[in-house]
């Protein structure tokens, strides 16, 4: 929406009692019937002013309200997507156990005035969808958000345009695909995740159908972060490489890789150690291994510090960490197991500077 309120092709009028009728909710001889019966008695008015209506289609055969004098009405033009998007909004709200309707009108406690494309309500809970086809800065988001929030409501923004902030405040995914094949959800991936993952080039972290996107996120499956019960996936990474001190070949832990809510990073035996939870876990999947050398505090003199390390597995001696880029990876991985993030990792995915981000969740 351009932020005017009044919306140039509404898909709800009011009939004569004041009762929503929904252009999409009618079969094709329902909408002439309705049609016949509006040009006889002018029982339908619009939801935004006093103007009587008239019942139009697109130039692709969508069914719309419309003014049958603007009068001092303003309006904005919106797009067939614009139009497409509301009803799936609206469909997969209903589907989901939630009321919902087009073109709704509220106000904050402040008089601030405010019209969602869609409006959704369960129980104590309230869900704008907002479809900004055009551009909008992130001041004006920002605003429109606080907007609902100073209202009870929560904005849910599906965004034409890309690079919007990633942030806990705006629940929102950009606009793929077109009418033709078909409109995508696409949820963006932060620019910490493309920089650790290599294999993706690409901005999205996921793409779904939108229609299924929209379901899941009025299923309260659009979350932001990790739950505390969210389950990782550990798999430990080893190589060999020869002891600088004694010449033997011994086999070190050259990382974890962790994988979580479809993220996933790299953690190396050091920095595990300011975390003794996950350090005893590995330290426990590991003692059945005998060829690896311990994992403890030693003291490096190049260091002039104590910390987490690699051992040789034959005099114990420390593998710096200059020492480990030598080990010659495994192809495959020592263990994999998974762990609760609530124990003790959470933290451990916090300190590799990950930035959460929104992810459907399956």
């Amino acid at each position: 929406m351009s932020g005017n309120p009044v919306i140039a092709m509404p898909l709800r009028c009011l009939d004569y009692n004041g009762s929503s009728i929904h252009a999409f909710d009618l079969s094709d001889d329902g909408w002439e019937a309705l049609s016949r019966e509006n040009r006889r008695a002018r029982h339908l008015g619009m939801p935004c002013c006093d103007a009587l209506v008239t019942l139009k289609r697109s130039r692709l055969g969508t069914k719309f309200f419309a003014h049958k004098a603007v009068g001092d009405c303003k309006w904005a033009p919106e797009t067939e997507e614009h139009l497409f998007l509301k009803r799936l909004a609206v469909e997969a709200a209903r589907a989901s156990g939630w009321t919902a309707e087009t073109e709704v009108v509220g106000e904050t406690t402040n008089g601030e005035f405010w019209k969602a494309d869609v409006l959704a309500e369960k129980g104590n809970h309230k869900v704008a969808v907002e479809i900004q086809w055009s551009g909008q800065t992130v001041q004006e988001t920002l605003r429109r958000q606080e907007r609902y929030r100073a209202s009870g409501v929560r904005g849910l923004w599906l965004l034409r345009q890309p690079g919007f902030p990633i942030s806990k405040r705006i629940p929102a995914v950009c606009i793929g695909g077109s009418l033709d094949q078909g409109l995508t959800a696409l949820v963006p991936r932060t620019v910490e995740m493309q920089a650790r993952d290599r294999r993706h080039h690409d901005r999205w972290h996921q793409v779904l159908p939108m229609e299924e996107f929209l379901r899941a996120a009025f299923n309260r499956r659009f979350r932001f972060g990790m739950e505390p019960d969210q389950e990782a996936t550990i798999r430990v990474r080893t190589g060999t490489m020869f002891c600088w001190s004694c010449g033997a070949e011994t086999r070190i832990v050259v990382c974890l890789e962790i994988a979580a809510a479809d993220k996933e990073l790299i953690v190396t035996i050091p920095r595990l150690g300011e975390y003794p939870q996950a350090v005893e876990l590995i330290r426990r999947y590991l003692s059945t291994h005998h060829d690896i050398g311990a994992i403890k505090r030693r003291f490096s003199s190049t260091q002039r510090r104590r910390y987490m390390s690699n051992g040789c597995a034959h005099c114990d001696s420390l593998v710096g960490q200059m020492y480990e880029l030598d080990a010659v990876w495994d192809d495959e991985p020592l263990d994999t197991f998974q762990v609760r993030v609530v124990d003790g990792w959470k933290e451990v995915i916090d300190s590799c500077g990950w930035q959460d981000t929104w992810y459907v969740c399956t």
